[in-house]
């Protein structure tokens, strides 16, 4: 192999994972060990507030790390169950449109959820309702057809790999 072409061939652990349990455990993974730096190093001591009982209370902010993982953390064991039980290969562009759109759904129900946060200081809070909700609805739609059409688009893995 020439020099140039071993230059132009990618190098064969990069890249996305083709496993989407892989895929989604890694996020997870991401804002869970992001939670426990930033707890250790003390940059999440503050709290933000959330409704409960029609009041507004406050909570650590380590809370909305956990909840942003928690929707990968459910895929990733969605997936793993599939893929060991029925063992299934997927493909990778529905993959990466699922992850992607989820990834947007989790961003956009933060950055929400942070206006509104920032709203509580006044005298009279904004209201959350289903309108301010559209983005997150539209991309978790989204997340769930992809999920589907990686579902319908899956192979079963050949006898020799299993």
């Amino acid at each position: 192999m020439t020099r140039q072409a071993a230059a132009d061939k990618p190098a064969a652990t990069f890249g996305w994972p083709t496993s989407p349990a892989r895929l989604f455990e890694i996020a997870a993974a991401f804002f869970v060990v992001t939670e426990l730096i930033l707890a250790q190093a003390g940059f999440l001591g503050a709290r933000l507030p959330v409704m409960q009982d029609e009041q507004i209370t406050q909570v650590q902010i380590t809370a909305l790390w956990v909840i942003v993982a928690a929707p990968f953390a459910v895929f990733a064991l969605i997936y793993a169950g599939i893929e060991l039980k029925t063992a299934r290969m997927f493909e990778q562009s529905p993959t990466r449109i699922h992850f992607v759109c989820t990834l947007f759904a989790v961003l956009e129900a933060v950055r929400v959820f942070l206006g509104w946060a920032e709203s509580t200081v006044s005298p009279t809070p904004l209201a959350l309702t289903m309108q301010d909700l559209r983005g997150v609805g539209a991309f978790l739609v989204l997340a769930l057809g992809a999920f589907i059409w990686n579902l319908a688009t899956s192979k079963a893995k050949p006898p020799a790999s299993r």
